[in-house]
């Protein structure tokens, strides 16, 4: 066997060509559409292919990294991992996180690991893409102790911290709690004082969302006015520049309340699991209509939007669909993730 022959029948090869392949399949197509059409017929926003040359450069790396770690357990050529059963792929992938957590990898960095291998195992057996739940995905990015990155034991005290140490921060904090906005969409946030809504164009996946307030009387007066806060701090600084002192001084106030630093995101979920419980309270015709409110103002037709509520209705689980829009996900086990909430 030629040393050519070899290397084309190694495990890396034919994961770096698969990642390749995918890339080939997606180079020029609008990853947006793609996003549309998956969320058209099965409600997620997904595209099973790579579309720019810098997340393919990622992918790569994450392929060949992978790969040396199965040639180490064993599965050194493509006829090996071919033999390998969907719970095999999902306990090699399982054991791989673990040891890229003791290697010490940031949360960020196992968030690119984890979609990397999810779309290019998925594009060679599709059934394992199901085992990339809200769960595993949540063990193998942190690793960290149960309710990590959940919500913060006392917000209102970190807040009350955060306050005496930066009043842009504070009102950072305050707009992601009274919004469930994600920080880098804190500066997108425009107001619709007619319709008593927060709109935020052009959310994570290019998908636009708005945040009702028709339960929220209060807490919309106060996002008007931290908004208005976050506006003028634009007019001095960058957003880049006002983020990164947002997170330094968040870190800052957790210590100081005693905390353990769990990062922003704690605030949206928070938002999740503090509007779910007013709005899972109301009278189910309630929460329908509110539903279907939801789903009108996003454009979808009515026949749609039926198909949604009945689909929900059946489930029991209108007031979860209705956070799941309000937090822009694409799929409803992330939403009940957030929510610490375990059914379908």
């Amino acid at each position: 066997m030629s040393s050519r022959k070899g290397r084309r029948n190694r495990v890396k090869y034919f994961l770096v060509e698969t990642t390749k392949s995918l890339f080939e399949a997606g180079v020029g197509t609008s990853k947006y559409k793609m996003f549309q059409e998956s969320y058209d017929r099965d409600r997620t926003r997904q595209s099973p292919v790579i579309h720019s040359f810098s997340t393919e450069n990622r992918y790569e790396r994450v392929a060949a990294n992978f790969a040396d770690f199965l040639e180490q357990e064993g599965v050194k050529y493509e006829r090996d991992f071919r033999k390998l059963s969907t719970q095999e792929i999902y306990d090699y992938v399982d054991k791989y996180f673990e040891r890229e957590k003791q290697k010490g990898k940031s949360e960020s960095t196992l968030k690119i690991h984890i979609s990397a291998l999810n779309k290019i195992l998925s594009s060679i057996d599709d059934k394992i893409k199901e085992r990339f739940d809200a769960d595993s995905r949540a063990r193998w990015r942190d690793g960290e102790a149960k309710g990590y990155n959940d919500r913060y034991n006392e917000p209102e005290r970190i807040v009350e911290n955060l306050s005496k140490i930066s009043e842009t921060s504070h009102a950072i904090a305050q707009i992601q709690r009274l919004s469930g906005c994600r920080v880098g969409d804190v500066k997108k946030i425009t107001i619709d004082e007619e319709n008593r809504k927060a709109i935020i164009e052009n959310s994570k996946g290019g998908r636009s969302r708005a945040v009702y307030f028709d339960y929220f009387q209060e807490q919309f007066e106060e996002l008007k006015r931290y908004k208005e806060k976050i506006d003028n701090a634009l007019q001095e600084k960058s957003f880049s520049e006002i983020r990164k002192e947002y997170y330094k001084d968040l870190r800052k106030a957790c210590k100081e309340s005693g905390e353990p630093y769990h990062g922003s995101h704690a605030f949206r979920h928070e938002w999740a699991q503090n509007t779910y419980q007013t709005i899972s309270q109301l009278p189910q015709e309630e929460q329908e209509a509110f539903y279907k409110k939801i789903l009108e103002e996003r454009g979808k037709s009515q026949e749609d939007i039926n198909k949604a509520v009945e689909n929900a209705k059946e489930k029991d689980c209108v007031a979860e669909y209705i956070i799941s829009e309000e937090l822009g996900h694409s799929r409803l086990d992330i939403s009940l993730h957030y929510l610490k909430i375990r059914r379908l």
